[in-house]
């Protein structure tokens, strides 16, 4: 569903700058209110678009303009059509990523690309766990893809793209690694410690979107936190292993059958950290607790408990009542529904 000023938006960025070879809007969740894992898709994007890509757009190097709701320079599109419709991978045709990847053409030619906050779309996202679990499956490999494509590229643009293509790429497995010698490290303070740093940071990030946007409601941003750490992680590096796999995970919008097999590299995170929590416990029950340490074990768990309580019981209340106010069909992309 497209905002009626949303072309015109995209054609003044193109019309600006005859370097500008694409540019992109700002993409908004129309069924936020039907489940848990849409409304938190819906933070996620709002993020996404109005943070990340506007910071990407300043330097001119957008990496994803999202498929949703794009334009690009026509003369360009001819120089790379075929070659992109035929897009292989590893002896594949690349079924999906098709967006980031004609971004990243039209960056290997030197031009720029942009966003703008003005030119705004609805679109449905997953409802259901699994359904965004796939999707984010499918996602991360045509991210992985496109970043060993996109690094040939490096050199033609501000060197912002290089600085967040190598964080982003490689934040998953610091972060992988640095949970797995927490955990198995033999201490209960530093598991605790971790949990409380991740929801900190997370909770800081929201509220610097909440006053961003002027609206309380992405403080719920810090919810995704959890997705992140535990089903992306694991997500990404199953992309990873199956990089060359060109199946969707999925059959459809519009269908209910639902590949399983995304919840393979989920349980084998999880395995992995209760693992590391039991050899955890059974280390610090072979020596005495100090009564300190206890304490402030006591103290870390209460906080984090309190915290999970608050956003729980704010959600509750916030996000049902939302929900029911919006059943009515009627949308109103200007106002940020």
């Amino acid at each position: 569903m497209l905002d009626p000023a949303s072309s015109v938006e995209m054609v003044k960025v193109l019309e600006e700058d005859p370097m500008v070879g694409g540019v992109g809007g700002d993409v908004q969740i129309l069924n936020k209110y039907e489940s848990w894992i849409s409304f938190l898709s819906s933070v996620r994007y709002w993020m996404a678009f109005n943070i990340e890509r506007a910071c990407q757009s300043y330097f001119g190097c957008v990496q994803c303009i999202s498929g949703p709701l794009g334009m690009y320079r026509n003369s360009l599109l001819h120089d790379f059509m075929e070659a992109w419709y035929n897009q292989t991978f590893m002896g594949s045709h690349c079924s999906f990523g098709d967006d980031r990847h004609l971004t990243n053409r039209v960056l290997s030619l030197g031009y720029s690309t942009k966003y703008t906050a003005r030119s705004k779309c609805l679109t449905e996202t997953p409802i259901t766990y699994l359904r965004w679990l796939n999707q984010q499956t499918r996602w991360s490999k045509s991210y992985f893809r496109e970043w060993l494509y996109n690094s040939m590229w490096f050199h033609k643009h501000h060197l912002w793209m290089t600085y967040e293509a190598v964080i982003t790429g490689f934040f998953p497995f610091f972060l992988i690694a640095t949970a797995i010698q927490l955990f198995y490290q033999g201490r209960l303070w530093n598991i605790l410690l971790f949990l409380l740093i991740v929801q900190a940071v997370a909770l800081i990030k929201s509220a610097f979107a909440s006053c961003l946007r002027g609206n309380i409601v992405m403080v719920f941003m810090s919810f995704y936190s959890v997705l992140y750490m535990s089903s992306l992680l694991p997500a990404k590096m199953f992309a990873i292993a199956t990089i060359n796999k060109a199946g969707w995970g999925t059959s459809g919008r519009k269908t209910i059958v639902t590949n399983f097999i995304g919840l393979v590299p989920i349980s084998v995170w999880f395995t992995i950290l209760f693992v590391g929590i039991l050899y955890t416990v059974i280390q610090e029950m072979r020596k005495p607790f100090p009564e300190s340490e206890v304490i402030v074990l006591i103290i870390g768990a209460i906080v984090y408990a309190s915290y999970w309580v608050m956003l729980l019981t704010l959600y509750s209340v916030l996000i049902n009542k939302c929900g029911k106010r919006k059943k009515e069909p009627h949308y109103d992309m200007v106002l940020d529904v």
